[in-house]
Parts: structure tokens; C-alpha cells; sequence
């Protein structure tokens, strides 16, 4: 069955509307019409069966059929906070955090960030990476939409980390704690809300480690190996899922 998403407040009263791109891939791709049975969710975790009513130009018009909770969603809530990478890179990393389960990416702005945003650039690439972040939910079966925020400083990003059970920072010069030992930890008392801390290329600076500890965070290695920054990304928040058990 076909899969679409809606905006809630496109919802009332039993009947849901389609519009945007979706509504252009519904009648110009696909070439549904009335009758036709649907997939439909919007974005906050609810997930619909709908009939196709009437279509047209300005929208899609579908009954609501049967409504249900997905399961796709995982129960720990991973936040990504992920040192500003160039173009493509970025875009990857949204991509593969939404299909892997991160309930949030948040980029931040760090001392060795290659990439200059100011203000005009900062919205039009958090609207794109929001638009990456719908499309990898589609395509994976979640009934959630991730939240991409805009970027903001290291600062800010510490002080938003807060709020979290736990933290952790991926550095490759750590030696001491590694990621296996500090998930156990994780595991052991049952934490569910994680900030997770990946740097850009060239990774975080000796002064922002040193400012990231003092707040009482944990910083962890990866081995003997250095990594591309997507991939520790990637790689950490698979790993994350393993250990917490949402890939059983």
C-alpha cells in the first residue's frame, strides 16, 4: 500500500487532505484515483488507513478507514548533536540517523566547522534537511518525523544537553573509556534519553573537550581506528540501538 504523510491539521472529523509534493506523487506518479486504499501518517507517531474520495490539482481528498500506533518507533529517545559537515555529508547523516531511529539531529557549530552559515543560509538548510528527514521517514515505515534544527554554537548545544539522562562524546584521542564499557553502563541503568556528541571534520578541539567534561559528560573512544565523521556517526548510533535493544 501506497505510503503518504499529512499534516495533522489536515485531519478532521474522519477524513484527511494531501497536498505538496505528496499529491503530485499520488497523481502524476502513481495515478491514484477514488477507491483507492492508502497508508497515511503525520509526522507525530499516528498512522492511518485511508480510502481515496476525490483528487485533484489542489489536493486529495481520502476517508479514514482504521487508525493504529506504529511499532517502527524505537523507546530511547537518541538526540544527534553532529558538528556541521560540508554538503553531502550532512545530508547522509540525516538520512541514515532517521532510518536507524534518532528522535532528533540538532548541527552545531564548532571551533573546527568548515562550513560558514549565517542566518538566511541556517533556515533554508534546516528546511532542506527537514524535507530529507520526511523522506527517510516514508521510506523506512516510521510514523514519526525526526526534528532538524537549525544550527547552533557548541555552547548552546552543551547547555540543550541538559536536559538529558545521559550525554556522551565521541573523541578520538580518548584512551581510557571506550563506547562498550560506557553503553554498559547505559544498559545497566536503564537510561532512555541520550545526547549523542559527534564532531566535524577534524573532529573537537582539546578546549571544547575540556569545557564538554567540565559540565560532567561522558567522553568515550572508538578504538585504535580513526573515522570519517558520517561514518562514527552512523556507526555509533547503530551501535547505541544494538546495546539499548531496539534492533531485537
Amino acid at each position: 500500500m501506497h505510503r503518504f504523510i499529512v499534516d495533522p491539521k489536515s485531519i478532521h472529523n474522519g477524513h484527511l487532505r494531501i497536498y505538496g509534493d505528496d499529491l503530485k506523487h499520488l497523481r502524476k506518479v502513481l495515478r491514484l484515483g477514488p477507491g483507492d486504499s492508502i497508508n497515511v501518517f503525520d509526522g507525530t507517531g499516528k498512522e492511518f488507513e485511508a480510502k481515496l474520495l476525490s483528487v485533484d490539482k489542489t489536493c486529495a481528498l481520502a476517508e479514514i478507514t482504521a487508525s493504529f500506533q506504529t511499532e517502527a518507533e524505537p523507546e530511547i529517545n537518541l538526540t544527534l548533536f553532529q558538528g556541521l559537515l560540508k554538503g553531502e555529508k550532512m545530508d547522509l547523516i540525516i538520512q541514515k540517523g532517521v532510518e536507524l531511529g534518532v528522535r532528533s539531529i540538532i548541527p552545531v557549530i564548532t571551533d573546527r566547522t568548515v562550513v560558514q552559515v549565517d542566518n538566511n543560509k541556517s533556515e533554508k538548510k534546516a528546511l532542506r534537511w527537514s524535507k530529507i528527514a520526511r523522506e527517510a521517514s516514508k521510506q523506512c515505515r516510521r510514523a514519526m518525523v525526526p526534528h532538524i534544527s537549525e544550527p547552533i554554537s557548541f555552547d548552546e548545544a552543551i547547555s540543550e544537553s541538559k536536559r538529558y539522562e545521559a550525554a556522551l562524546l565521541l573523541y578520538e584521542n580518548e584512551s581510557k573509556k571506550c563506547l562498550k564499557e560506557t553503553l554498559k553502563c547505559y544498559t545497566i541503568n536503564k537510561i532512555k534519553e541520550i545526547a549523542l556528541f559527534v564532531g566535524p571534520e577534524g573532529g573537537f578541539t582539546p578546549h571544547e573537550i575540556e569545557k564538554y567534561t567540565n559540565s560532567g559528560f561522558d567522553v568515550a573512544g572508538l578504538g585504535r581506528r580513526i573515522l570519517r565523521a558520517e561514518t562514527a556517526a552512523i556507526s555509533v548510533i547503530s551501535i547505541i540501538m544494538y546495546e539499548m535493544g531496539e534492533l531485537n
